[in-house]
């Protein structure tokens, strides 16, 4: 089973973001920039909220915007208009929790084997339905802020260069992260299921 039917949503989103940034960005509309926040708001405001306190995330989405807004001109196409505005909501919330002193730096590591499957299926083929979508999410939740950053940049879709592109990191970097994070979850989820 993939994250997309574990996760429902959070796929799927087309790349007109990229256009519609692109209108934007040449004749400074409103309405493109409106568009853009349907677009994605959710999904950054999601991104957002699974690191931070609601507050936070949207006091982080808004500066987001208003960035996009004065800062449209310095977007270059190179890389698609979501990297771009996950690059600078994953820096302000970054920025913001190291004022406040909750920022940490900190990877988990395990030798140990993780068993991730039972009777044949993975963990994740045994995920269903809301009860085990809000498991996963507490899981999520107790993964290192790293990690889960990592793990909730590719459950929005993004490959694993753009995710290094976000996070400033090296590709490897952020491939150990996400095969501990992955690691985790089964063991959390594991440790739960039975």
């Amino acid at each position: 089973m993939t994250w997309s039917v574990i996760l429902p949503g959070w796929f799927n989103r087309s790349s007109c973001a990229d256009q519609l940034m692109q209108q934007f960005q040449q004749s400074g509309e409103l309405q493109w920039l409106e568009k853009l926040i349907l677009r994605c708001g959710d999904d950054l405001y999601h991104f957002l909220l699974r690191q931070a306190d609601a507050q936070l995330a949207a006091d982080i989405s808004q500066q987001c915007w208003l960035k996009v807004l004065e800062n449209r001109h310095s977007y270059r196409a190179e890389s698609r208009f979501k990297t771009w505005l996950f690059t600078l909501a994953r820096n302000a919330l970054v920025d913001e929790l190291r004022k406040q002193q909750r920022w940490h730096l900190t990877e988990w590591q395990d030798d140990k084997a993780i068993n991730d499957t039972t009777n044949g299926q993975s963990i994740f083929e045994q995920l269903t339905g809301l009860q085990q979508k809000q498991r996963l999410a507490v899981a999520l939740q107790a993964l290192p802020p790293l990690q889960r950053e990592a793990i909730l940049l590719q459950l929005e879709d993004f490959s694993l260069e753009d995710i290094a592109h976000i996070t400033g990191e090296l590709p490897e970097t952020i491939k150990s992260r996400l095969r501990y994070a992955r690691e985790r979850l089964a063991q959390l989820l594991g440790e739960e299921h039975v």
